[in-house]
């Protein structure tokens, strides 16, 4: 297979501020929902658990994946962030 030479796509300075804007913010309530997350799942271990749940559960790499996958966004699995 022909591979051509790659598209230029002409760009300013501020395309390129627009765009590190956009990805930082991203970032910022990427970084805060995680860390309300956290917070609330510490809530949640300080409270008395019974035994059954002191049992550790089996780890399935199979469905840690899927869960995984499931929480990333279309741009994370696409690799834009």
């Amino acid at each position: 297979m022909l591979r051509r030479p790659p598209t230029l796509i002409a760009m300013t300075d501020t395309d390129v501020q627009q765009v590190r804007d956009v990805v930082a913010e991203r970032k910022a309530q990427a970084t805060a929902a995680k860390h309300a997350a956290y917070k609330g799942n510490l809530g949640a271990q300080l409270q008395p658990t019974s035994e059954s749940q002191l049992q550790p559960q089996p780890f399935v790499a199979a469905e840690d994946a899927k869960r995984k996958r499931e929480a990333m966004t279309r741009d994370e699995r696409l690799g834009l962030q």
